[in-house]
């Protein structure tokens, strides 16, 4: 318990060290190869961990020292990393939009990876645990860094992320499980739900590394230079926004990373506005993108006023609001 409390009390430490520091999430990605490696090596199927049998001895089960020293690192390197990974998707994720499951899972999943009697047991002895484990820690790191070391659309990260996050964690899934019929049609159900959520339900999976770092709302603006006549924020009057209602969103990345976004709009929840699918470059920078509402005579009608920011696959880069009261 005391460990496990150290381990906690880490993996904070690591969360709060890990800010903005991009530059490590290689690094991040290389110490899980080394866990999948050491793993891969000293592991063993599950039965002759659990009982401890002769025939389990005779069958070629490692060392008692080298299990125990590389089953700890493993349990470490899992919880720095997730530790590591959180405070990026935080950055990312949208407060009451879908992507927020994702990160209540890492976030989750960090937790209890603290908890060592339970953690290494389920790791020992759960086969299917292990192999969805490994598969969505490795997912998490890997669609963070493709697409600041390939310059890619987070679309695609997302997807090719997943099939090499399944890809390593079969050979562990191999390695540690018995080939009982149970035990394989677990494995697989496994493998093909961590393939279709991402692939499927993108909506679910914060775009990092993209992020809204500002919006905001005026009744005009200056196409050349991006500059607002003014700012509204918070409230305002529908004889002071007149006939137009501006949007202009900063959005951070930390590499050139092409992306597709849309603005929709809503005015307490009835769509006013979607526009057309703007193909971006984010520069180390970032990238601006602005859009525009035309009010109707007599100006904005009274109502809260939403624009959601989406990348490709409805993925919830942000959202800005406005009151529009008398």
């Amino acid at each position: 318990m005391l460990h496990s409390a150290w381990a906690l009390a880490t993996g904070f430490a690591v969360a709060i060290l890990s800010h903005e520091r991009y530059n490590l999430v290689a690094w991040v990605v290389l110490s899980l190869v080394v866990t999948w490696a050491s793993t891969l090596y000293f592991g063993r199927s599950a039965p002759s961990l659990a009982d401890g049998s002769a025939e389990s001895q005779q069958a070629g089960a490692p060392p008692r020292l080298a299990h125990e020293v590389t089953s700890y690192i493993t349990r470490v390197m899992y919880q720095e990393t997730l530790f590591f990974l959180l405070p990026f998707y935080a950055y990312s994720t949208v407060v009451w939009s879908p992507n927020v499951i994702f990160l209540a899972l890492l976030g989750g999943l960090a937790v209890f990876s603290c908890i060592d009697l339970v953690f290494d047991r389920w790791l020992r002895t759960k086969p299917v645990f292990g192999f969805t484990f490994f598969a969505i820690v490795a997912f998490a790191a890997l669609n963070l860094l493709l697409p600041l070391l390939l310059d890619m659309r987070v679309r695609y990260a997302t997807s090719l992320a997943a099939l090499l996050a399944i890809a390593g964690a079969a050979p562990l899934a191999r390695r540690t499980a018995d080939h009982g019929r149970k035990a394989v049609i677990g494995l697989v159900v496994a493998g093909l739900t961590l393939l279709a959520v991402p692939v499927g339900f993108p909506v679910l999976i914060p775009p990092v590394p993209l992020r809204l770092a500002s919006a905001e709302f005026s009744t005009g603006i200056d196409q050349s230079s991006l500059q607002l006549s003014d700012t509204l924020r918070g409230a305002a009057s529908p004889s002071v926004i007149g006939r137009d209602l501006i949007l202009l969103v900063h959005v951070f990345a930390p590499s050139n990373v092409p992306t597709s976004v849309t603005l929709v709009w809503k005015r307490d929840g009835e769509v006013l506005r979607t526009s057309r699918e703007l193909e971006i470059v984010a520069h180390n920078a970032g990238f601006r993108v602005w859009d525009g509402w035309k009010t109707p005579p007599g100006g904005a009608p009274p109502g809260r006023y939403v624009v959601s920011l989406q990348a490709s696959g409805g993925r919830m880069i942000g959202v800005a609001s406005l009151e529009v009261r008398e």
